[in-house]
Order: C-alpha cells, then sequence, then structure tokens
C-alpha cells in the first residue's frame, strides 16, 4: 500500500491563470519544504476562505450543506486521499466508511479539501506524488520575495469609508470572496 502523508493548507490567492482561477497552497506536514499548488474555482476557493477565515454566512454552502447532510447518516468520511496528477490536473479519492465497511469515492481535490477543513479529517497525498511535484522552498521563497515586493510597491487607491462600504455590501449580496479580500485590505490600512 501506498505510504501517504499529511498536508495543511497553507493560502488561498487568485491566479494569473484566469478570472475564475485560484491557487490553493498546500504544504506538507511532515517537510516543510515541500509545497505545491492546486488549481481550483472560484466557488471552491470562496467556500474554503470562508471557513478558514471565520466568516460567518447567512446561509450554507454547499459544502456546508454536504457536512449537515453527513451529520443525519450513517456515512462519514475519514480522510482525504490525493492519488494522483495527470495532464496538470489532480486527482483524489475520499475514504467513507458506512456500515463496518470503507471504501473510496473519486472527488475533486478541491471540493475534498473543502469538506476535510470542516469534518477536521486529515487531508493526505502519497508521498511519492508529492516529491514528484512538490516546488523546492528555496524556488518557493524567491517567486514569494518577488510577489511581495510587487505587492507592498502598490499604491492604496480606496478610503477605509470607502472599504468599508464595500465590505457590507459584499457581506449582504453573500460575495465572501470579495468579503475577505476587502476585510484584508482594510486590516493592511
Amino acid at each position: 500500500m501506498k505510504e501517504f502523508v499529511p498536508l495543511r493548507i497553507l493560502s488561498v490567492n487568485p491566479s494569473s491563470v484566469g478570472a475564475s482561477s485560484y491557487i490553493l497552497l498546500l504544504e506538507s506536514d511532515s517537510a516543510q519544504s515541500l509545497r505545491f499548488p492546486i488549481v481550483i474555482g472560484s466557488q471552491e476557493a470562496q467556500s474554503i476562505s470562508v471557513y478558514l477565515e471565520k466568516i460567518q454566512t447567512s446561509r450554507p454552502l454547499t459544502h456546508d450543506l454536504c457536512v449537515n447532510l453527513l451529520s443525519y447518516s450513517n456515512v462519514s468520511i475519514q480522510k482525504v486521499l490525493i492519488t494522483d496528477f495527470k495532464d496538470g490536473i489532480f486527482y483524489a479519492n475520499l475514504e467513507v466508511y458506512k456500515d463496518g465497511e470503507t471504501f473510496q469515492v473519486d472527488a475533486r481535490p478541491s471540493d475534498s479539501i473543502a469538506l476535510a477543513i470542516r469534518l477536521d479529517i486529515p487531508i493526505l497525498i502519497s508521498e511519492k506524488l508529492l516529491h514528484e511535484i512538490c516546488i523546492p522552498e528555496e524556488e518557493f521563497l524567491d517567486e514569494l520575495e518577488d510577489d511581495l515586493d510587487v505587492l507592498e510597491k502598490a499604491p492604496v487607491v480606496r478610503s477605509k469609508a470607502e472599504l468599508d462600504g464595500l465590505l457590507q455590501k459584499a457581506l449582504q449580496d453573500e460575495n465572501y470572496e470579495e468579503a475577505a479580500k476587502l476585510r484584508d485590505e482594510i486590516e493592511k490600512l
């Protein structure tokens, strides 16, 4: 059987790939120098960010609904296994327990991770796969330093009052992704 190592989420950030794409950056819990990105959609990015940033929503998001439904069934998800990477796409399985049996269900890593953080279950990756796809720490830190330089030079173009108004509007519209960005921008002032 494959050896799996635990992962943790480092960040969720907009991607330069496209307006609806985000980068979910994951890191091995057992070796901090092993990091890798997964490109995810905006809905999954919003779901993960809302939960991690403890933003209260007026209505349950899709992954909240799934967790609520699981709580009324005799099915439990035990762990997330990221198992493969082919043609630029990651593959994952949910390890599910029902009626004394354990089986695996194919699922997208982004949805699996959104469920895992809500259920407080491990997110694991094949150790072999991790070593094949990871970004060396030095390269990661160089890219991060470049990104930070760009951000530090970016001018603040909106006032705190304007940002507060936009934040309230985003929360009313249940646009939690935008609300998180605005909150972060306000905190930087």
